[in-house]
């Protein structure tokens, strides 16, 4: 947080200034990132948000793709 002024950092790339309340793994760790500095961002509400969903999105189509996402809602 400290690093990154306690500044949303997806935010910033898109030209607005929003204040981060959470540290987040750019590559989840689930998808091979790891815990270092260089994968990790200072985060907003909205921003966490919204990439926890397209991260869910993304787990689930590959289980469905495996064939084991049946009990997953599209």
């Amino acid at each position: 947080m400290r690093r990154d002024k306690y500044l949303c950092q997806p935010c910033l790339s898109k030209g607005r200034v929003m204040p981060a309340i959470a540290v987040d793994h750019i590559v989840p760790r689930a998808e091979g990132g790891t815990d270092g500095d260089e994968n990790l961002q200072a985060i907003c509400k909205t921003c966490h948000k919204l990439k926890t969903e397209n991260e869910s999105k993304r787990a689930r189509a590959k289980l469905r793709a495996r064939g084991r996402g049946q009990n997953f809602p599209a």
